[in-house]
């Protein structure tokens, strides 16, 4: 091998020392009688790297015969030898060079550059190909300039998504009566789709990396309003408020809502929506949009259209969550409760944390929830909590059911739902009793049971307790605090304590899990009220 090595070197300083027209009539002459098409390729490449001055000659003739070569050896085929000569190397070298393309042909080059690169990307990486993304925005403004693509120079500049979305809106606003003319929509549009397929590429390497796989979901808002200010006010400013959109990591998922105004400015007239379906159809963009549809019609809140487009996926812990969160937004507790289910019988092992950004002040709120153990619990502990509060005022069973179960449910982000458990204990006050069998299986943190012991103290307002017991000597007993002996009160307080003792022992995660499993029955009763 060593031997091949330098034998090659020497040749190779042999052919410097070769005059110059000498070189080009060997290599010419070289490939001209190559044949093996991809040899006959390199050595054009090579001629035209070393002779700059022949582009304009050899160089339209080098892509026909790429194309050509490519169309009878790889058919349907975008990463294959020949498209990879013709994106890395062919076009970078014509595009800086003097030469005059058909516009059809040249649009035909950027769609194959534009395909050979997307599809390169979504392979394994063998880092034949460094900085792909940039290789492929300079072929763009290459390209571009030779159409007298106004939108190509932004292709020279950094990458900054913010900005070359900026960049794309204000040419589509400054050219807004002529979006339908072919020279100026065709820019706008390829522009506009390859800068989203980075983007979609960029936010989805975030959201789905090998430490932490993040799932959107519909999360929780806190409008907060003056009592004084007029209604209308109020009404058009939740209008313009928009869609926040949280995550629990270090990226704040902005590159959906960068996404979803350049699928909105590529739907934004009529020939621009008919090119855009053509482009995804000839690039087969299809299976690479897929997630990215989802979540547009997430962020747009057609809940119905995102059921069907989850209802057709496999199912996965991050599709019945969704699901789940759908179903609880279209008030469709029951499908909700059956999602919620499956969530939690297949949760991941590794633990997470809670999440502080489910509850954010807005009109509309979406969050990228991290798919571990505690942060799903939470989640789907909150669905289930805000559909139960409906329940709270019902008379009888049905509201002490409701309120039982939410003292459960709350347990898991202790303290966050603090404002809950208040309008809950001036419930029970008002009720001046509360009745739970599922209590002593379930409830254990410290802070909830000193409330409700408080409670049933005089100075909490004698409220009567009554919960069946759940172990020890409490069997087969209900304990009923209203007019109880001594003995009694004794009991609780040490029935109490025991519970109390769980905390912090008992993990909290899998007394959920158990709670939501095996109390489903229970808690679609609270649920769905005949």
């Amino acid at each position: 091998m060593e031997q091949c090595d330098s034998e090659a070197e020497f040749l190779c300083q042999m052919f410097q020392h070769i005059p110059q027209e000498l070189q080009h009539r060997l290599l010419v002459m070289t490939a001209d009688h190559s044949e093996d098409t991809m040899e006959h390729c390199k050595l054009l490449l090579l001629l035209l790297h070393r002779f700059p001055q022949t582009i304009s000659t050899h160089g339209p003739r080098l892509v026909e015969t790429l194309l050509t070569a490519e169309k009878h050896s790889h058919p349907g085929r975008a990463v294959n030898g020949f498209r990879k000569l013709l994106a890395c190397d062919a076009l970078p070298l014509l595009g800086n060079a003097p030469v005059e393309l058909n516009p059809r042909l040249s649009l035909r080059l950027l769609c194959k550059a534009i395909d050979f690169y997307l599809a390169y990307m979504q392979q394994p990486q063998d880092n034949q190909i460094q900085h792909p993304w940039d290789r492929l925005f300079q072929v763009v403004e290459l390209i571009g300039k030779k159409l007298e693509w106004e939108l190509s120079n932004i292709f020279s500049l950094p990458w900054n998504r913010d900005t070359f979305c900026e960049r794309l809106h204000q040419y589509a606003i400054a050219h807004s009566a002529n979006l339908c003319e072919e020279v100026v929509g065709r820019q706008l549009l390829m522009c506009s789709i390859v800068v989203l397929l980075r983007i979609l590429h960029e936010h989805n390497a975030l959201i789905n990396n090998d430490e932490i796989v993040y799932c959107l979901v519909e999360a929780f808002g806190e409008c907060i309003h003056s009592p004084t200010e007029p209604e209308l006010k109020k009404r058009k400013r939740d209008d313009n408020a928009g869609i926040v959109v949280t995550s629990d990591g270090d990226y704040n998922g902005n590159g959906l809502a960068l996404a979803v105004k350049l699928w909105d400015l590529l739907h934004s007239s009529e020939y621009l929506q008919r090119e855009t379906g053509k482009m995804i159809q000839q690039l087969r963009l299809d299976s690479l949009l897929n997630s990215f549809l989802t979540d547009l019609a997430m962020y747009k809140g057609v809940h119905h259209e995102v059921l069907t487009r989850l209802s057709q996926e496999p199912g996965s812990l991050s599709v019945h969550l969704r699901l789940a969160s759908t179903c609880f937004l279209l008030k469709d507790y029951k499908s909700m409760l059956e999602y919620i289910v499956l969530v939690i019988g297949a949760l991941s092992t590794v633990p997470g944390k809670v999440s502080h950004n489910l509850i954010v002040p807005c009109t509309r709120h979406l969050h990228y929830l991290t798919l571990a153990r505690f942060p799903v619990i939470q989640y789907c502990c909150r669905l289930l909590l805000l559909a139960i509060k409906e329940h709270f005022s019902l008379p009888g069973g049905v509201g002490d059911l409701a309120i039982g179960h939410a003292l459960v449910l709350m347990q898991i982000d202790w303290p966050q739902e603090a404002s809950t458990l208040s309008a809950i204990t001036e419930r029970i006050i008002n009720r001046g009793s509360f009745s739970y069998p599922l209590f002593q299986a379930y409830v254990i943190c410290v802070d909830i049971l000193e409330e409700l012991t408080y409670l049933w103290t005089e100075h909490g307002g004698g409220v009567s307790l009554d919960i069946a017991a759940g172990s020890g000597v409490l069997q087969n007993r209900r304990i009923a605090t209203r007019g109880a002996d001594k003995g009694v009160r004794e009991e609780v307080k040490q029935a109490m304590r025991r519970q109390a003792a769980r905390d912090g022992i008992d993990p909290l995660d899998e007394l959920l899990q158990k709670f939501i499993i095996n109390e489903k029955a229970a808690i679609l009763h609270s649920l769905i009220i005949q």
